[in-house]
């Protein structure tokens, strides 16, 4: 098959033309045939039929990843966030699932990054707006993500709308694919797809198009009709991204209905057991994967600058505005289950509903691993997200207490992170680190709100102040039933066997805490995030003293757990 390595990618017709095929080729849909023959190996009738093979078909697949990869480089950079809910590109690991950034983990090593200078990525700009977020250069290379070194733009015959068209019948035929390793590729596709249609819409949104379009000598009618037709081919693209979307939840929904047996009843939660739960469940894992790698490819900033011809409601229904951010358009799913209307539990609720089960209850690691990227991305979206127009955010998900998103991160939380399987405790420590940094960011920007507005924390009295400076940061910003919840399990992380998640763990403590204890380093910087020992509350070794009782019971516990890594790891923390 000829792809056009040689020729310019952004319009190499037979690029593209060629990776569908050897999708075909994998799909059946090609010409490949084989003999079939009996057991000695001898031809059987003489005859030949055709059959598919997944090797073609995972190489398109790959294909189809670097190809929109390259094209979502190529348009131009959007401006940076001005809401101080940090950027795309500010992430806390390495290796990533589809959308090149780190954002989904799913195999390879995990880099933590730590720049000690912004430990939790947020920069105050020097003009003293509020949470005005910059990046350093270096950060795309940290991620994988190179800056694109000239912005060429696609019009509206570029051969990437093609691709595009094909694909959500592809994620469609494949989502359940027999060999996990296409669906893992699939899963990759999915985010690649996200991204690069979202990016298309901030695009859209950033006032600039029209002199992109208008940039070829063309007469107003022929502008007017190019900005048209791309303007359709990239709503299209939001048509097509919709429903791989509804092609992973019907697949996911089908799944999560399955029966397994409970890790209580079961003796393959204990060390003991003979039992398999390791492999298996279809493509319930895969399909968790493909869905974290959508949300994390949604990165539409849902433009004010937009018009209102911009704006592309596909089904009438209110909730599938094309806005490229994923709360804002499925806002519906973190909404509690409302009993009292006919089919609400099937509308509300129950993928929050079923990712929990799939951390706590699920019996398969890789399955409860899974799960815990998805509610990392989906945490990572409610920053990231906004209302249109750039007004209310979705933060209040996070921190409200009746919100049924919370809940659900509160608890599996509370399981992943003392979880038996090092795969699901690391995949509890990548959420829990996402978890508190969003949350010490809300608690930031919620300070510089109050004191733009003239409510400055030394009016109140002096009892509640020196109530207030008794406190680390993170005792502060984070709720006080969950501090007991997750200090003690952050304490025994950083002593555990595995040293993925030991080092991930001492990394996150550092990055909330500061270097505390017998180094008693300062940070010269006053915007500080963290607290350091010489600072308030005394840092880590203060939120310890002040959280003894939980901890103590936790690390008795987990002293006699069936694990010995985990008793091993306690018995260091206790010491």
């Amino acid at each position: 098959v000829d792809v056009g390595l040689v020729a310019p990618l952004s319009e190499n017709e037979s690029h593209a033309r060629g990776i569908l095929r050897l999708v075909e080729l994998g799909s059946g849909d090609g010409e490949m045939t084989a003999t079939t023959t009996n057991e000695d190996g001898e031809t059987k009738d003489g005859e030949n039929k055709p059959i598919a093979r997944w090797e073609p078909l995972a190489v398109g697949l790959r294909l189809i990843v670097d190809y929109l990869q390259k094209r979502t480089g190529e348009l131009p950079p959007p401006p940076p966030r001005t809401d101080g809910c940090g950027n795309d590109d500010d992430e806390d690991e390495g290796t990533g699932l589809g959308t090149g950034g780190g954002g989904v983990y799913a195999e390879g090593p995990r880099i933590p990054k730590i720049d000690r200078a912004d430990p939790l990525g947020v920069v105050e700009s020097i003009n003293g707006g509020v949470g005005v977020t910059t990046t350093n250069n270096n950060n795309n290379e940290s991620n994988g993500k190179k800056p694109p070194s000239s912005s060429t733009p696609p019009n509206a015959n570029s051969p990437v709308f093609e691709l595009m068209k094909a694909l959500p019948s592809i994620v469609d035929a494949h989502v359940e694919h027999a060999e996990p390793r296409v669906r893992s590729l699939v899963a990759q596709v999915v985010g690649v797809y996200a991204l690069y249609a979202t990016s298309l819409l901030n695009w859209l949104g950033s006032c600039n198009i029209s002199e992109e379009v208008g940039s070829n000598n063309c007469s107003n009618d022929e502008e007017n009709n190019q900005l048209k037709q791309l303007k359709q081919s990239i709503y299209s693209a939001q048509t097509g991204r919709r429903a791989i979307h509804a092609a992973i939840l019907l697949s996911l929904t089908s799944h999560l209905q399955m029966k397994e047996p409970s890790r209580t009843d079961n003796p393959s939660a204990a060390s003991d057991g003979a039992l398999d739960d390791t492999t298996g469940w279809r493509a319930l894992e895969t399909n968790l994967h493909a869905l974290a790698s959508y949300i994390d490819g949604c990165v539409g900033r849902s433009s004010s600058n937009a018009s209102a011809d911009d704006v592309f409601v596909g089904d009438g229904s209110g909730h599938n505005a094309d806005k490229g951010s994923y709360v804002d358009e499925e806002i519906h799913l973190f909404q509690s289950p409302e009993l009292g209307d006919d089919g609400g539990d099937d509308q509300f609720g129950w993928l929050l509903s079923g990712l929990e089960h799939c951390c706590v209850i699920h019996v398969n690691r890789h399955v409860r691993a899974a799960s815990a990227a998805v509610l990392g991305v989906l945490v990572k979206a409610c920053m990231r997200s906004s209302s249109r127009g750039g007004g209310d955010s979705h933060r209040h998900l996070l921190v409200d207490e009746t919100s049924l998103f919370r809940s659900v991160l509160k608890n599996s939380l509370r399981s992943t992170l003392e979880d038996n399987w090092s795969q699901v405790r690391m995949a509890g420590s990548v959420l829990c680190r996402r978890f508190v940094q969003a949350l010490l960011r809300i608690h930031r920007l919620d300070g510089k709100l109050n004191s733009e507005e003239g409510h400055d924390e030394t009016d109140e009295d002096d009892e509640s102040d020196d109530e207030h400076e008794e406190l680390t940061l993170f005792e502060s910003a984070v709720a006080p039933d969950l501090v007991p919840m997750l200090l003690p399990r952050m304490c025994l992380n950083r002593f555990y066997l595995a040293q993925g998640v030991k080092l991930y763990s001492q990394d996150t403590w550092k990055l909330v805490f500061g270097n505390n204890g017998m180094q008693q380093q300062r940070s010269d910087s006053p915007d500080e995030l963290f607290s350091s020992e010489e600072t308030e509350g005394g840092g880590g070794m203060g939120a310890v003293a002040r959280c003894a009782a939980p901890l103590c019971r936790f690390y008795a516990k987990m002293c006699d757990a069936d694990n010995h890594a985990v008793r091993e790891a306690a018995c260091q923390g206790v010491a």
